[in-house]
């Protein structure tokens, strides 16, 4: 899998999360509900994002947005002089 595609599936798995807490903030599912459910439905390697507050995940996905932008753009790695 290259960069793109996972980038492109973090950011997915991201947004999904970021949905689930602000409807658990909403109220519509129950407060005693874990942090961590075990739900099917998530990315296995991002569970991660479920320990991360609604402020975490939109710095997160703003992060991203913009990694994902850059490497569409041709900016692959930051660290590399361009010549």
């Amino acid at each position: 899998m290259n960069d793109d595609e996972l980038l492109r599936r973090e950011l997915r798995s991201a947004r999904e999360e970021l949905v689930r807490k602000r409807t658990r903030q909403s109220g519509d599912l129950p407060s005693s509900e874990s942090r961590l459910p075990l739900m099917p439905d998530r990315d296995e390697a991002f569970l991660r994002l479920a320990l991360m507050s609604v402020d975490d995940l939109e710095t997160h996905i703003d992060r991203l947005e913009r990694d994902l932008a850059d490497l569409e753009d041709g900016i692959d790695r930051p660290d590399v002089e361009l010549e």
